[in-house]
Order: structure tokens, then C-alpha cells, then sequence
């Protein structure tokens, strides 16, 4: 009995793994930071700050790229066999994560950094992106524990075979 337990709840987990990563908030947040570069893009020609605007946009663009990368790997749990596979997949994705996060920091420590006068506009996008980079860093910890979470039931299914 508690077999078929087991086996029906990792069956629920690996079928809903697919739409796990774009049912949450993560996408929502990921999209206004490529939205957020789509605005700051045509600032960068007329911009007195275009250093910065253009580190700004890539900021952006490197952090999109690498939530997309996550959102692909979440697909690790549907290809791999075996409960040693499983762990280390889990493994993969928090370290993928917790590298988002720590990009992330860096990007909310150096444009918390800047002393300078700026244009109004350039502050406006700092404030925007720092709140954005500040709400991924939210959203990775709430991954960071669903995926615990994952591992740890299937831990815990390995351990009562």
C-alpha cells in the first residue's frame, strides 16, 4: 500500500513538472525584466548614461537567458531513471538557481552603487530593475524550496522500499 502511494505521488510530481516551472511567478517576473530591457533599449542612443543603460540592458537580457535555461532544465525530473539521477538532477537546478541569485545581487549591489548624478529616466529604470532583481531573488528562494521539497520526498520514497 504505501508503495502505490509512493508510486502515485512521484507519477503526480514528474507529470505536472512541465507546467511546474510556467505556472509560477518566476515567468511573470522573468517577463517584466525583458520588458523592462525592451524599454531601456531606445534610451541608449540619446541617453548621457549610456554606459550604464547599456549594462542595465544586459543585465536584463543575461538574466532572462539564464531563467530560460532554468525553465528547460526543469525538464531534467521527466528524463532521468533512478532515485541517484533524480538527486543529482535536484542538485543541478539548486546550484543553477542559487547562480541566478548571486548574478542577481551583484546586479542590485552595483546599480545600489552608483553615486553619480543621473538622468531621471536611468533612475527610474535602476529603481525598476533593482525591485525586479530583488522579486527573482524572492522567487528562486521559493523554488530553491520547492525543489528541497521534491528531493526530499523522493528521498524519503527511497528509504521506505
Amino acid at each position: 500500500m504505501r508503495r502505490i502511494v509512493s508510486v502515485a505521488l512521484i507519477l503526480v510530481i514528474f507529470s505536472g513538472l512541465n507546467a511546474y516551472a510556467l505556472e509560477t511567478k518566476m515567468l511573470e517576473t522573468r517577463d517584466k525584466i525583458f520588458e523592462e530591457a525592451g524599454a531601456i533599449q531606445p534610451l541608449l542612443q540619446g541617453s548621457k548614461d549610456v554606459v550604464l543603460m547599456s549594462s542595465m540592458y544586459e543585465s536584463c537580457i543575461v538574466t532572462k537567458t539564464q531563467l530560460d535555461a532554468y525553465f528547460f532544465m526543469v525538464a531534467i525530473f521527466n528524463a532521468v531513471k533512478g532515485k541517484d539521477s533524480i538527486a543529482k538532477s535536484g542538485d543541478y537546478l539548486m546550484n543553477w538557481l542559487s547562480i541566478i541569485k548571486k548574478t542577481n545581487d551583484v546586479n542590485i549591489n552595483s546599480l545600489s552603487a552608483i553615486k553619480t548624478p543621473l538622468e531621471p529616466t536611468t533612475e527610474i529604470h535602476i529603481k525598476k530593475l533593482n525591485g525586479y532583481f530583488a522579486e527573482l531573488n524572492f522567487r528562486i528562494g521559493q523554488e530553491l524550496k520547492k525543489i528541497s521539497e521534491i528531493k526530499d520526498a523522493l528521498n524519503t520514497k527511497g528509504k521506505a522500499e
